[in-house]
């Protein structure tokens, strides 16, 4: 059949691009679960160039359209390029915007378009470090036109939802709470596997207390803690690796630093890497020192792979799952209370994998589950005959 009926429905998904962070690996992680001949995932990116997850959106069937972000475009032109793109490569059943306090003017320009459903969705709990009073108007303003444009507002957590929609919202359930799930049958699968063979794999160290860290390199994320630790962990003679995965614009300005410490033996850069789950299996102890966060998702990952996790208490306690595998420390407790922690994580037994299996799903992390809901907030259904 050639009829327009017998096509996929087509979603937008608006990004800032689709690099290896926690909400574009959500969304992939629903995408690849999708029945692409009932609905297609394309993409809005404000990256020129290519990013680590578009080659794969091209082998599944979607599209990525370049639009120049707002710094960039200017605000009439960046409303205008969405809406042009959403009228000459469409039809779109949805448009689902994941660019936090921007995801307004997305939803402008989609209902400037016609399209039915239009999702701001929050992934983070902070705008920046250190908000001004003007930020906080600003961030009203930049409210009252997502409830405006909006025909749903999504969230990766009460956090992330309080932030960005207010806690009004949130108190009258008008946000809806979509955890950022993930792909439960590879973690189980890499659970499985011999420490001591990925670690070979990735040139990690056998002998050592190897403690990694996911993340791009982003301010937010705090690289330089995790550095000044390493050097404070060193002084005691504790014989150990720091293993970095991820890329972005401060990593080199983080590699330089690890030179002037002189960690280079103690520090593994490793870049991206594409196999998280079997990267995972490598690590003593997941650490995360964030400033800030929404809902991360590799803190996730790292429970789903029995790890222990040393994390700052900026983080949300929504990504504790029960398992006894996280300690939030304060940012202000000094180096000596976090190598403590470590320690002690570094002797914390691993759950056994339905154990994991039972707390990911009750808490609403598996991604084949979370398509479901998706589809529903889109408006689409994906039984046979519909």
């Amino acid at each position: 059949m050639n009829d327009r009926s017998a096509r996929p429905k087509r979603v937008l998904h608006i990004v800032s691009g689709m690099n290896r962070g926690g909400a574009e690996t959500m969304i992939m992680n629903m995408y690849r679960h999708a029945d692409r001949s009932r609905v297609q995932f394309d993409f809005i990116s404000h990256r020129e160039e290519t990013c680590d997850y578009d080659p794969e959106i091209i082998s599944l069937g979607g599209r990525v359209f370049y639009v120049p972000s707002i710094g960039t475009a200017g605000l009439l032109s960046y409303i205008k390029r969405i809406r042009d793109v959403l009228i000459e490569k469409g039809p779109f059943s949805a448009v689902h915007a994941h660019t936090d306090f921007q995801t307004g003017f997305a939803a402008l320009a989609a209902k400037l378009a016609g399209v039915p459903v239009r999702i701001c969705h929050s992934h983070n709990t902070a705008w920046k470090p250190n908000p001004r009073f003007m930020d906080a108007v600003q961030l009203r303003l930049f409210r009252r036109l997502m409830f405006a444009c909006s025909t749903a507002l999504c969230a990766c957590g009460q956090d992330a939802g309080r932030f960005l929609f207010g806690g009004k919202k949130m108190s009258k359930n008008a946000v809806h709470l979509l955890q950022n799930g993930i792909d439960l049958a590879r973690f189980q699968e890499a659970n499985s596997r011999s420490k001591a063979g990925m670690r070979k794999r990735f040139g990690i160290r056998e002998n050592a207390l190897v403690i990694g860290h996911v993340g791009r390199f982003f301010e937010q994320k705090n690289h330089p803690f995790l550095l000044e630790l390493a050097g404070s962990l060193k002084k005691t003679g504790t014989p150990f690796q720091a293993v970095f995965a991820g890329d972005g614009p401060l990593r080199k300005q983080i590699e330089e630093q690890a030179a002037r410490l002189g960690l280079e033996d103690e520090v593994l850069f490793l870049g991206v890497v594409e196999d998280v789950p079997s990267l995972m299996r490598t690590f003593d102890v997941f650490v995360m020192p964030s400033l800030f966060e929404g809902l991360p998702l590799v803190l996730v990952e790292a429970q789903a792979s029995g790890l222990p996790c040393v994390v700052s208490d900026t983080i949300t306690k929504e990504t504790d799952l029960g398992l006894g595998l996280l300690k939030r420390v304060s940012l202000g407790a000094g180096f000596d209370r976090w190598a403590e922690e470590i320690g002690r994580a570094q002797q914390a037994e691993q759950p056994a994998w339905p154990d994991i299996e039972s707390a990911l799903a009750a808490r609403g992390y598996d991604a084949k589950a979370n398509l479901t809901r998706l589809m529903d907030l889109y408006s689409i259904s994906l039984a046979e005959g519909q």
